[in-house]
This record gives structure tokens, C-alpha cells and sequence, in this order.
């Protein structure tokens, strides 16, 4: 049976091969022209249609315009980046994109002083400031008192990357101590490794005890960094989960009647914290220019990691605090 089927369609295709020979050429010309049209639209809209993911680029290059198919493929989580972050940074007004504030400092009023320190000629006052930790050592605080420092943020402790302990930083309370005796006011912040909301509420706990017996005035800092390659434990935390995690440790130090703030630098901005939805919660930017480059509103920048600072050997990171 299978057999007999096989030489009828033999047949057929010989019959139809004869038939087509005795089309004009022009009329196989146009019609090989639409098989292709059609081909190519089937390309396009198939794909959509059956719900099958688009490859979208990991990095969009600063400048560059997303093209209207381009964004409609974006997950609705990653249209919090902007298509041109330096056009909107010019804009120079509080303007705000999905309910989240967008830059409102004047990028060309910041001016770095011969000293290095960072000064903002615009309308809002600020404050310079220092963050350490015990790779800074011993720091002679009144001498930083001296030099012109106007708080300080201070390491209490924070995640290993890998097993995941919780550690306290060296010279945490040496350094609290001295730089409150020495009349500079004090915020602290954790280097967070939290997979799990779980772990960011833990880490919420452990800073909340160790700075109990504290004047803590300043902000208090979820640090949250991706530390090394695949192997590290944070390396695929998704957006959502880190957000979780983040308003997780956020939430507890607010509650405990502290102001809670968030660290990142461009990238971590951009591609993994989703920040229109922790906009109730301070920003703390991290980038070493002369300038920041970020569309998003921040309070505080950090803007080296290479200060001089007298008190405190060698290089010192350098922060501006909007007052």
C-alpha cells in the first residue's frame, strides 16, 4: 500500500514539473518575488505570535535611541532605562517616568575643588563626607574633624560571598566612637551578599543590633554588590528578588525609626535594581567622574574612591550629600 501511494505521487510531481516548464519565465520571476515577501513577514510576526522570546542586546549604548519594535520586546522591567540617559540629564527638571523622580541636581554645577573635594554651585546646599571600613585602619578622627569632613559612613560589618556568614567589620565600633567623640555625625551601611528575603531581614537585624548603643543620625545602607564571577552567590539573583530582598532589610530599618538607603553604582542601577519601585528609600550613587551619569535622582554621591583626608592614610572615598 505504502508503495503504490509512492508512485502515484511520483506521478503528480512529474505532471506538476511539466506544467510549471510551460509558465513564462516573467510570471516564475514575480511569483518567486511574493514566496519571498511572504516569507519574510512570516518571519516577523510568527515568532510574536507564538509567544516565543526575542534575543534583546544586554547593554544598550549610551546615546543610542531603542527602535519602537525593539522596546515592545523589553520586559516591563527593564523600561526604566533610559534610551538617552545624557539628553535627559539636561533636561535639568524634576521630571518623572512610570511615578519614579528622575535627576534633579544640575549636572554642570558640580566643580571639583584644588583639593579634590567635590563642590555643587547650585541651588541645593550639601555636605562632604568620607565612607570607611577597616581597610582604612586606624583613623585619627579629630584630625579628620579638622579638615573639613561633615559626616562620615561607616562599614558595620557584612555578608562572605560565599558561605554566606555574617561578619563584623573590624574597626566598626573603634571608628563610630571616634568620629562621634570628634563631633562628625555618623550613618553605616552593610555589604550585603542576600539571596533570599530571609537573609536581607537577618542582615536588617544584625545591623540593627550592633548600632543600638549608637547615635546613628545619618542614613543607614543596604550595600547590596555582585562580588566575582558565576561562582558567587549573588551573580543570578534576578531584579525582582534583589528588589525583594532590598525592601526587605529597607523596610525593618525604617521601622526601627532609622532613614534606610540604597547603594549602587551605574550598572546595578540600570540593570538590576528595578528603582521606580524602591523610590521610598534614599539613593546613594556610586561613580568616580567629574560628572554623574545616571538619569535617575540620587541623594548622596559618592564620587571617589582616591580622597585625601587628614587622619585617615592613603586614599579615602569621597561623598557629597544633598542637605
Amino acid at each position: 500500500m505504502a508503495e503504490k501511494h509512492a508512485v502515484k505521487r511520483k506521478i503528480d510531481l512529474s505532471a506538476l514539473i511539466g506544467r510549471i516548464r510551460r509558465v513564462p519565465r516573467s510570471l516564475l520571476a514575480a511569483a518567486g518575488l511574493v514566496a519571498v515577501l511572504v516569507i519574510v513577514i512570516l518571519s516577523v510576526t510568527l515568532p510574536a505570535r507564538r509567544g516565543e522570546s526575542r534575543t534583546v542586546p544586554a547593554e544598550i549604548p549610551e546615546g543610542s535611541v531603542i527602535p519602537a519594535r525593539t522596546r515592545s520586546a523589553l520586559p516591563a522591567a527593564m523600561l526604566s532605562v533610559p534610551a538617552d540617559a545624557s539628553a535627559e540629564m539636561r533636561l535639568r527638571t524634576i521630571a518623572r517616568r512610570d511615578g519614579f523622580p528622575m535627576l534633579s541636581w544640575d549636572i554642570d554645577a558640580f566643580e571639583t575643588g584644588a583639593d579634590g573635594r567635590m563642590l555643587y554651585r547650585g541651588n541645593t546646599q550639601t555636605l562632604t563626607g568620607i565612607d570607611v571600613s577597616e581597610h582604612q585602619g586606624d583613623i585619627n578622627w579629630s584630625a579628620v574633624a579638622r579638615d573639613g569632613i561633615d559626616f562620615a559612613m561607616i562599614r558595620m560589618g557584612y555578608r562572605g560571598s560565599t558561605a554566606g556568614g555574617l561578619y563584623e567589620d573590624e574597626q566598626f565600633r573603634a571608628n563610630v566612637t571616634g568620629a562621634l567623640k570628634a563631633g562628625i555625625p555618623v550613618g553605616v551601611y552593610f555589604y550585603s551578599q542576600a539571596v533570599t528575603v530571609a537573609e536581607a531581614e537577618e542582615e536588617a537585624d544584625y545591623v540593627l543590633q550592633a548600632i543600638k548603643d549608637f547615635d546613628i543620625t545619618f542614613p543607614v545602607v543596604f550595600d547590596w554588590e555582585i562580588v566575582g564571577d558565576e561562582e558567587a552567590r549573588t551573580y543570578s539573583l534576578s531584579r525582582a528578588a534583589l528588589c525583594d530582598c532590598t525592601r526587605a532589610f529597607c523596610d525593618k530599618i525604617a521601622q526601627a525609626g532609622y532613614k534606610p538607603m540604597i547603594y549602587f553604582t551605574q550598572y546595578l542601577g540600570y540593570r538590576k535594581y528595578i528603582l521606580r519601585n524602591l523610590s521610598d528609600y534614599g539613593f546613594w550613587y556610586a561613580q568616580y567622574e567629574p560628572q554623574p551619569h545616571i538619569a535617575f535622582d540620587f541623594d548622596m554621591w559618592q564620587y571617589s574612591e582616591t580622597g585625601t583626608v587628614a587622619g585617615v592614610e592613603g586614599g579615602v572615598d569621597l561623598n557629597i550629600l544633598r542637605k
